[in-house]
C-alpha cells in the first residue's frame, strides 16, 4: 500500500485535537492545521465519533477534502493505556482496488525476474516464528514451511566441515536481525537441488525499532564469487539505533552533493531537546531507549525517500531526495516533530518521559552549492530553532534569514558557543570565562542565550537594581513586560529571602513548596510559569545588587547539585558587566 494513501494520526479523545500525523495526512488537511478531527469528517460520522474511539474498533468514515469532496476510508482505532490519545489509521477505500492491482503486478514482475534464474525466495516472520521458502513457479509455490527452530535444526544436520561456519553465520544473522546480508554456503544446504553453492541474499526489516521479519532470495551457483554484489561493502550502521553511522551518513551526503551533484536534495539536522537531562535524571540506559525510539520514528517517516544517520550523541542527520518542494518538506518535518512529541518512553517505575525535537534544514542547490555550506545553513537553522524555544523546525530561507555570507559574518555564527548543546558545564563556563576575561566582544544578551542553549536551562532571567528591574531574558516562554512588572516584586518577599543560603543561592525543585506557606508568593511564581528554579544573588561591576534566575517553566526539574559551582561561576562572570538600573 502506498503510504500517501494511508493516514496515521494521534487524536486527543477529549478535545479531538490532532496531536500528530504522518506526512500524507498533513498533505490532505492542507491549510486546516487547527481543525479538530471531527471537523474533517462528514457530519453524521462526526456525531458518532465518540462511540468509534474504542480499543480495536473499526468503521467506515467519510473525510472532507479541502475542495469539499468526500473520501471513503476504513478507520481503525486503538487507544493508549493511561493516555487520552487514540491512534487512528485511515485507509482510503477508493484506492484499494488500485493497490490490489499494483501489488499483483509487482509480485508478478518480481516472480518473473526470479524465474529468469530459477531463483527461490524466503520469508522469516519473527513474531509467528515461521520460516518459508517459495518457488516462483505457481505449481510449486510452498517448498518449505517450518518453525525457525526446525529450520535451524535441518541446516545444522546437513552442514559439514566445508560450510558449517557459513551456516552458523546465516542462523546468527536471521536471529539477530542484521539489516542486509549476503551469505554463500557450499553445497545444497537447503536440499532443494544439486548445486556447488547456495547464495542467500536478504534484508531484515524493522517496525518502530522492533525486528519484524526477514526476506530475500536464494540463488544456486556452480562457481563461487560470481555475484559482484557479494563483495559490495555494506553500509555501516550505528550499533544502538540501526541508522547509519556519522562517518557513513557524512560520506553519503558529501558524495550526493559534491560528487554526484544530485539536485533537489535537502539535509535536516535533528537534535533531541534536553537529552542530557534524560541521562542525568534517568540514567544512560533510559537515554538509549529514547535514542532508539526517536530513530525509529524518523526512519518510519523518511522511509525510502532518504537516508538517516546518527550524527552525534543525540543528533541525527537526514538526507531527503527529490525534495524540491519546501511545502512538502514542512509536512515531513512537522510529521517527525509531532510524532516524537506525542510519543513517550516509560521508565521502570511507569513514568512517561516526553521528548521533543529541534530541526534545521537547507536545500541543494537552492540554498548552497556545496555540502559544507549546506550543512552550515542547516546548522544555523537548527540554532534558530533552539533559540526560539526548541520543539520546532526551521527551514532556511534566504529572504528571511539573510545570505550565507551575511550569516557567516554575524557574531552569532562566529562567536556562539557550541550550538548543539553537548559541551559539559565545565567546558561551557571555561569558554565563557575566556571571552569575558580576555576582553572579547561578548554582549550580555549573547551570554544569556548561551547559558540557556548550552546548559539546557529553559528560561534565564537577570534582574538588577534597587527594585530589581529586568535587565536580560533568554530561552523559552519569554514573559511580557506587563507580567514582569506585575510579579517581579516576589524577589523581595520575606518567604523567598529567608531561603537563601550563606553563599546567596536558592536551589528549589518544586515551587509548590510555597502553595500553603506563602500563597501570594506562589501565585506570582505561577503567573510567571516557574515550576523550579535556581537563584543566585551577586553584585555587578558597579556594586549594584543583582539576581540571576535559572528557571524551568514547562516541567519540574530535579536540579543537579553538582552543577551549583558552575552556576555560581556564571554569576561571577555577570559581575564583570555594568547591568544598570533597567534594560
Amino acid at each position: 500500500m502506498e503510504s500517501k494513501n494511508v493516514y496515521e494520526l494521534k487524536v486527543d479523545k477529549n478535545t479531538l485535537d490532532v496531536i500528530s500525523a504522518n506526512t500524507a495526512f498533513y498533505a490532505f488537511i492542507g491549510n486546516r492545521l487547527f481543525y479538530t478531527f471531527d471537523e474533517l469528517l462528514e457530519k453524521s460520522d462526526a456525531q458518532r465519533l465518540p462511540e468509534y474511539m474504542e480499543e480495536g474498533s473499526q468503521t467506515i468514515l467519510k473525510l472532507i477534502g479541502e475542495d469539499g469532496s468526500l473520501k471513503n476510508c476504513l478507520a481503525v482505532f486503538s487507544t493508549q493505556a493511561l493516555e487520552p490519545l487514540v491512534d487512528i489509521r485511515l485507509i482510503l477505500l477508493d484506492e484499494m482496488q488500485k493497490w490490489e492491482r499494483q501489488i499483483d503486478r509487482l509480485v508478478d514482475k518480481k516472480n518473473e525476474i526470479l524465474g529468469l534464474y530459477g531463483d527461490y525466495y524466503f520469508e522469516y516472520e519473527v513474531a509467528e516464528d515461521s520460516f518459508r521458502i517459495y518457488a516462483t513457479d505457481k505449481f510449486e509455490q510452498n517448498m518449505l514451511f517450518v518453525t525457525f527452530a526446525e529450520f535451524e535444526q535441518k541446516l545444522l544436520e546437513r552442514a559439514d566441515d566445508k560450510n558449517i561456519e557459513d551456516v552458523k553465520k546465516l542462523i546468527s544473522v536471521l536471529k539477530g536481525g542484521m539489516e542486509r546480508f549476503v551469505i554463500n554456503i557450499a553445497g545444497d544446504i537447503l536440499n532443494i537441488r544439486e548445486t556447488a553453492f547456495t547464495l542467500l541474499k536478504g534484508v531484515c526489516c524493522y517496525e518502530d525499532g522492533v525486528y519484524v521479519y526477514a526476506t530475500g532470495y536464494i540463488h544456486f551457483w556452480n562457481e563461487r564469487s560470481v555475484d559482484p554484489s557479494e563483495t559490495k561493502r555494506a553500509l555501516e550502521k550505528d550499533y544502538l539505533t540501526g541508522v547509519l553511522t556519522k562517518a557513513e551518513i557524512t560520506n553519503l551526503a558529501i558524495n550526493t552533493v559534491d560528487v554526484k551533484k544530485t539536485c533537489n536534495v535537502t539535509i535536516a539536522i535533528i537534535d533531541i531537546d534536553y537529552f542530557k537531562k534524560v541521562n542525568d535524571v534517568y540514567g544512560h540506559m533510559m537515554g538509549d531507549e529514547v535514542l532508539k525510539k526517536v530513530a525509529a520514528i524518523i526512519k518510519n517517516e523518511v522511509r525510502d525517500e532518504g537516508l538517516v544517520g546518527r550524527f552525534g550523541g543525540d543528533e541525527f542527520l537526514v538526507i531527503f531526495y527529490d525534495a524540491y518542494d519546501m511545502e512538502n518538506m514542512r509536512e515531513r518535518l512537522r510529521s517527525i516533530k509531532n510524532s516524537v512529541a506525542s510519543s513517550f518512553v516509560k521508565t521502570e517505575s511507569g513514568e512517561d518521559i516526553s521528548i521533543t525535537l529541534s530541526i534545521g534544514c537547507a536545500a541543494y542547490p537552492k540554498d548552497a552549492n556545496n555540502y559544507e555550506d549546506l550543512f552550515f545553513l542547516a546548522d544555523f537553522a537548527l540554532y534558530r530553532a533552539k533559540e526560539k524555544g526548541r520543539n520546532r523546525y526551521i527551514i532556511y530561507n534566504r529572504d528571511k534569514h539573510g545570505t550565507l555570507e551575511d550569516i557567516k559574518n554575524t557574531k552569532m555564527s562566529v562567536n556562539t558557543l557550541n550550538s548543539r548543546g553537548n559541551m559539559s558545564p565545565a567546558e561551557i563556563v571555561c569558554a565563557m570565562q575566556d571571552r569575558v576575561y580576555t576582553g572579547q566582544d561578548y554582549p550580555l544578551d549573547e551570554l544569556l542565550d548561551d547559558v540557556a542553549l548550552n546548559m539546557n536551562i529553559q528560561r534565564v532571567m537577570l534582574y538588577a537594581g534597587r527594585s530589581y528591574h529586568l535587565v536580560g531574558m533568554a530561552g523559552a516562554n519569554r514573559l511580557s513586560r506587563e507580567i514582569i512588572d506585575a510579579t517581579k516584586d516576589y524577589l523581595k518577599m520575606p518567604a523567598l529571602l529567608k531561603m537563601y543560603d550563606d553563599t546567596g543561592v536558592i536551589m528549589l525543585d518544586n515551587t509548590k513548596k510555597f502553595e500553603n506557606a506563602s500563597p501570594t508568593l506562589y501565585e506570582k511564581l505561577v503567573t510567571q510559569g516557574i515550576q523550579s528554579f535556581v537563584h543566585i544573588r551577586f553584585k555587578d561591576k558597579n556594586g549594584l545588587d543583582a539576581v540571576l534566575s535559572l528557571e524551568f517553566v514547562k516541567n519540574l526539574m530535579a536540579w543537579n547539585r553538582s552543577y551549583l559551582p558552575y552556576y555560581r561561576l556564571l554569576a561571577k562572570l555577570l559581575s564583570e558587566y555594568e547591568l544598570g538600573e533597567q534594560a
